[in-house]
């Protein structure tokens, strides 16, 4: 069986993006959609099935930007 010399084995390091992203900023983000789903689960029961789901609906993009823009780098 052949195995892979070291020295070819290594690929090149992605310089465009920072290990990292805004930790600060996706706690908060994060923060403030668990916040709201709360929010939602309480207020659940006494608003319209229209506005829960749009709601629901926006708590999950805002999950969805905060994970893109400011989450970690993989």
């Amino acid at each position: 069986m052949a195995t892979t010399p070291p020295e070819s084995a290594v690929t090149p390091l992605r310089r465009s993006k920072p290990a990292v992203g805004h930790p600060l900023l996706f706690s908060f983000l994060l923060a403030a959609a668990a916040l709201g789903t709360l929010l939602l689960l309480v207020t659940g029961p006494s608003i319209g099935l229209p506005l829960a789901i749009g709601s629901a609906a926006a708590l999950i993009t805002l999950v969805v930007l905060t994970w893109i823009f400011t989450g970690p780098r993989l």
